[in-house]
């Protein structure tokens, strides 16, 4: 009698319908955005950009070629950079006119969408998407530490900047629905405030005399405007004379007179550069302009000849 041996042969086929477990998934890195020096006491706004670089992967084969990405950013606006308990208002916004600030869904602000398609002949896209940084302006006060360049910051991690997606084949979904978490982005922004003074100086005008035979005196003001925190020192040069203790005012011709500037209205401290027993009055910063007053004196001395007689001073201010 003849055997027959009966081999069974099984054969499967596994349809993956929806998408497979870790075959279609959103990743996003995102750069630091640093505004680099800042000066408070310009009073002006300051721009600085970032990029966040977002990656998804599709299986070969897909039922749902497009995906919706939805980047998330906390933190209530307008945001701050910091320093201890400092602050440096700024935001981040989604486009270069900065009307649009960068939220979040889980804030009921607008977080940034972008739509990616699976390219043809490949099985990932990317899309660098720009985030625009902005410092507001009007912030003189803000202070530096320890009377140096100061570095305020911001970090965002975890819940505070996230990804979330969805794919699909028609009929887009929008960031309220999707569900997928690609994680987080973290990243740093940041700013150094730096010591800065700006100083202005107002003439000292000496009243017209037909004679020297008593002391004039008038005053002028400089103003000193300081980042809050910021010490400095306000000297003055010598003028045409070179000598801080003995300045002069010259006409053409050699004739001059002589006189003298002081930092108090008695007429005693004379205001100079440190030297010859002349004083360099100091202040403080606080972000808003520091009046000094300068009092000139003529003293009472021969009068030379008719004419106009003058002199130029530097006022320097260290800090």
């Amino acid at each position: 009698m003849k055997r027959i041996d009966i081999l069974t042969l099984g054969v499967m086929l596994w349809l993956c319908l929806a998408p497979c477990a870790g075959a279609q998934t959103c990743t996003a890195s995102a750069s630091s955005i640093g505004f680099g020096s800042v000066s408070p006491i310009s009073n002006s706004v300051v721009n600085a950009n970032g990029t966040i670089n977002v990656t998804c992967q599709w299986p070969t084969n897909t039922m749902t070629p497009n995906v919706l990405v939805c980047l998330n950013l906390g933190a209530a606006s307008p945001r701050a950079l910091m320093n201890g308990t400092q602050q440096l208002q700024y935001d981040l916004y989604q486009d270069p006119a900065h009307s649009l600030i960068w939220g979040s869904v889980y804030m009921g602000t607008t977080p940034i969408s972008l739509t990616l398609s699976k390219p043809a002949t490949s099985n990932s896209a990317t899309q660098v998407v720009t985030i625009y940084g902005q410092i507001a302006s009007d912030q003189s006060t803000v202070p530096s530490v320890g009377n140096g360049n100061t570095v305020y910051r911001q970090t965002y991690a975890g819940n505070q900047s996230s990804l979330n997606y969805g794919f699909y084949q028609i009929g887009q979904p929008s960031c309220t629905s999707v569900t997928a978490s690609g994680g987080s982005f973290p990243f740093n922004v940041y700013a150094t405030v730096i010591n800065n003074c700006n100083i202005t100086a107002s003439n000292i005008n000496f009243a017209t005399a037909g004679l020297l035979n008593s002391a004039l005196n008038a005053t002028g003001t400089i103003t000193a405007q300081c980042t809050y925190g910021d010490a400095y020192r306000i000297a003055l040069s010598s003028g045409a004379s070179g000598n801080v203790a003995a300045r002069q005012l010259q006409r053409p011709g050699g004739d001059v007179v002589n006189y003298q500037l002081y930092v108090d209205a008695s007429h005693i401290t004379a205001w100079g550069d440190g030297t010859q027993g002349t004083a360099t009055p100091t202040g403080v910063g606080n972000g808003d302009r520091q009046a000094f007053t300068v009092y000139g004196q003529i003293p009472a001395q021969t009068t030379p000849k008719p004419g106009s007689y003058s002199d130029v001073i530097t006022a320097t201010i260290s800090f």
